[in-house]
């Protein structure tokens, strides 16, 4: 560490692969329109279920809304649904958000 500088480096042909490699993958893997629409789609998801379970905590299973309703502290609410919607798989965000949101999902439990 008192070095100053790095003890250990890539050489500079391997540093300018590297630069390509990530200037590709920003382009191709991380900027692409199908993972865009999916992060966008995923980030509706996420902040549809967080604002009604905030608004509606009686849409959250038995021991989360007990939790959530015994606070008055908005702040402590929030931690307890982000809490509960950072523990969910993809898969069940997905199918919950169907449920709350999908019309055609009202006879589902």
């Amino acid at each position: 560490r008192a070095l100053g500088r790095p003890l250990v480096a890539f050489s500079e042909a391997m540093r300018e692969k590297d630069r390509g490699l990530r200037g590709f993958l920003l382009t191709h893997l991380y900027r692409h329109t199908k993972v865009n629409r999916t992060r966008r789609k995923a980030r509706r998801i996420v902040s549809d279920l967080f604002q009604c379970y905030l608004a509606e905590p009686e849409c959250l299973p038995d021991g989360w809304r007990a939790e959530a309703e015994e606070t008055n502290e908005a702040a402590a609410r929030a931690q307890i649904v982000t809490d509960y919607i950072a523990g969910m798989t993809d898969s069940y965000a997905m199918k919950e958000h169907r449920r709350l949101f999908d019309l055609n999902a009202l006879s589902e439990k």
